[in-house]
């Protein structure tokens, strides 16, 4: 009696034939955005664009990133708390407080942004 086999997910297969260049590219590309080469030649022929992942001194770098923005972010917070007259102490110049405060500001949007980028 034939038994009834059920396939699950995709199963219609496409044959296609590389040079070996072009095999040792789809094979590199692969690999750098983590992935087996089946799975990188499906979302690349359909429009995707699977990313490469983030070499090491990538990811120190986002950490350090990161790590910076928390650091300015509780400064800013801890000036938050104190009144005009002792930033003005700490500061001792007005319009440079001003300054250093909107840099602050500037800073921190500016490495969330970044920080954006590495995610898409």
């Amino acid at each position: 009696m034939k038994q009834k086999i059920e396939h699950k997910g995709r199963n219609p297969r496409i044959t296609v034939c590389y040079t070996p260049e072009e095999y040792k590219k789809i094979v590199d590309n692969a690999a750098a955005c983590g992935l087996k080469k089946s799975q990188y030649i499906h979302d690349t022929s359909l429009s995707q664009e699977p990313k490469a992942m983030m070499s090491d001194k990538e990811t120190d770098a986002l950490i350090s990133l990161k790590a910076a923005r928390g650091e300015l972010i509780l400064i800013k917070n801890a000036l938050h708390g104190t009144t005009q007259e002792q930033r003005k102490k700490y500061f001792r110049n007005e319009q440079f407080m001003r300054q250093w405060i909107e840099g602050v500001n500037s800073l921190i949007r500016r490495l969330a942004e970044i920080e954006g980028m590495f995610k898409r």
